[in-house]
């Protein structure tokens, strides 16, 4: 089977520079390495491993306009983007080049991303023409914020009974996103199952430390809390800061690695001086695989204080380094952190709920193992990628027979 998978945003946008318009996009054919660990390419390749030709169609932005090959025969290939203002390639890609594009044309299966992007439009019109069936994985829950919302209504009364005629399965990549897909009108029939986003548990693993709390300037045996994501408001770096200085209070060893780049780290920066945590506080920029790896085994909480999220892939990495989670109740966070069992869902997010739970896990190192043991398991059974591709498969052949 040759199956075409189409998500022209590659990456996610950096704002560093406070442009909203104008962001700072990635490319990710500097390094092989960067492309072949994108998610999609991840999942291209372990479909590749169960017999399939596998195409991924990025922006062009993101590969500077050149197309690639992987040692695993995943064909990457760019698609050209228009109206670069100020719509943003990063940020909503209109990829009118989709039309009568030869990977689509020549799939057996096609799967798109997202139900108001504008490549599944394209997507749509190519496979109908070229009697393709068409998988869409469908992350977000909910409308956007004006003006966002604005745009999706136009999509949705001008081409969304388009794209709904000719999806023939609709996948949830989060449990929230079918109740949406309902209120897209898509088919009952044609929704399900969920499906998650798959990661790399071979690499994402629990192993010896080759980092140590001396790395950054501690003394040795500190316990480490680690937050990962971007320096942006949503994600509440603001709420970590504030947290660890309750923390320590009980605490006062506690330290907290921050991982991450954005527009907010100059005010960040002097908030954790202002609390009297600067020297228990590391910001961290972009990392290895490998790095990340290391950090993630390093940290004895990962900590996710997010005011808006959707599906954060960090909670899925540290999740699969057997590392315990105490976080906010927010997005689809549910879908990888089963409070108790796997980390701790926090329903209050204040200074005091998360600092306490953080707390009722560094004070019982039998119940954080526990935690992290298990949530290794759940990776293994629900997040690995061969787990997510085997899945995936099954629509394939159900859609294409």
């Amino acid at each position: 089977m040759n199956v075409a998978f189409v998500d022209p945003i590659a990456a996610t946008a950096n704002y560093t520079g406070g442009n909203l318009l104008r962001p700072e996009v990635p490319s990710l054919c500097e390094d092989p390495r960067i492309l072949e660990q994108t998610k999609l390419v991840e999942l291209a390749t372990e479909v590749a491993r169960l017999g399939h030709r596998t195409t991924v169609l990025f922006g062009d932005v993101f590969l500077d306009g050149q197309e690639f090959t992987t040692s695993a025969g995943v064909h990457i290939a760019p698609v050209q983007t228009v109206m670069r203002f100020p719509f943003h390639p990063g940020i909503l890609p209109a990829a009118p080049s989709l039309l009568g594009h030869e990977a689509l044309r020549e799939a057996d299966v096609v799967q798109v991303s997202e139900f108001h992007q504008l490549s599944t439009f394209f997507s749509c019109v190519t496979a109908r023409e070229a009697s393709v069936p068409v998988v869409l994985w469908q992350e977000t829950y909910r409308q956007m914020r004006f003006p966002g919302s604005v745009y999706q209504r136009m999509y949705e009364s001008t081409v969304g009974p388009y794209v709904r005629a000719q999806t023939g399965r609709f996948i949830p990549r989060t449990t929230k996103a079918h109740e949406y897909l309902r209120q897209l009108h898509a088919a009952e029939g044609r929704i399900g199952p969920w499906i998650p986003t798959g990661i790399d548990i071979d690499a994402f693993a629990p192993r010896r430390r080759a980092l140590s709390s001396r790395d950054f300037g501690w003394p040795d045996g500190a316990p480490i809390l680690l937050t990962v994501g971007r320096l942006h408001p949503t994600k509440g770096i603001d709420l970590a800061l504030r947290t660890l200085k309750w923390v320590i209070r009980r605490h006062p060893d506690a330290k907290l690695v921050i991982r991450g780049s954005g527009p907010e780290k100059p005010a960040l920066l002097r908030l954790a001086k202002d609390l009297g945590i600067e020297g228990s506080a590391r910001f961290i920029g972009r990392m290895s695989r490998e790095e990340m790896v290391d950090l993630y085994n390093l940290a004895d909480v990962v900590l996710c204080p997010s005011k808006v999220d959707l599906l954060p892939f960090s909670l899925m990495e540290a999740a699969a380094c057997a590392r315990p989670s105490v976080v906010t109740d927010v997005g689809a966070i549910r879908d990888i952190v089963v409070d108790g069992e796997t980390g701790i869902v926090v329903r209050d997010r204040t200074v005091e709920a998360l600092g306490a739970a953080v707390c009722s896990l560094l004070e019982d190192d039998e119940r954080r193992t526990a935690l992290g043991s298990r949530a290794r398991r759940r990776a293994e059974e629900t997040f690995a990628l061969p787990v997510v591709a085997g899945k995936l498969n099954e629509v394939y052949r159900d859609v294409a027979s």
